[in-house]
């Protein structure tokens, strides 16, 4: 079933890491975990300041040519019942120092407990900020609205049976 706007914004907002895509100089999509926050129309995500003799990072040279990005956020679960997937696409910037990357450092100071803000705002690499354009969003079943509530891995009769 399709999703509205608020339970994709909902459900992409609770994750604690999403998938961010880019297009790659061959234009393939290079796809990387990452942390972010949501504010308003505009996701944030950090990324790390280059190390010496190391070039940025590849989604930042990517976005040097295609700022076109693809986000996703999504649930498995074996009770089928439960699935559900949010994407979103928009254009993304590089920021720099300014307001705008304090602004987004601190929410997710707010959000993860372990982002050090205040040593990531002085030490810290720039942050990408993609101008969201259109969210998708499809859950199986009603049920899947309980998001976030993953279950416990169970073993299977025929896993034991195949150790033995």
């Amino acid at each position: 079933m399709k999703l509205g706007q608020d339970e994709m914004r909902s459900r992409f907002e609770r994750e604690r890491a999403v998938r961010l895509a880019t297009v790659d100089e061959r234009g393939r999509a290079h796809v990387v975990p990452v942390i972010f926050v949501v504010d308003g129309n505009v996701f944030y995500s950090p990324t790390d300041k280059p190390k010496s003799g190391n070039p940025r990072p590849k989604r930042l040279r990517n976005l040097d040519r295609d700022q076109r990005v693809t986000v996703l956020a999504d649930c498995y679960d074996d009770d089928w019942l439960k699935a559900w997937w949010v994407r979103l696409r928009g254009t993304a910037r590089v920021i720099e120092e300014s307001p705008e990357r304090t602004h987004a450092l601190g929410l997710l100071d707010r959000k993860y407990a372990q982002f050090d803000g205040p040593r990531y705002l002085k030490d810290g690499g720039p942050v990408v900020a993609v101008d969201i354009k259109d969210w998708l969003g499809w859950a199986y079943s009603e049920q899947s609205a309980q998001a976030g509530r993953r279950r416990p891995w169970r073993e299977r009769s025929w896993l034991r049976s195949s150790r033995a």
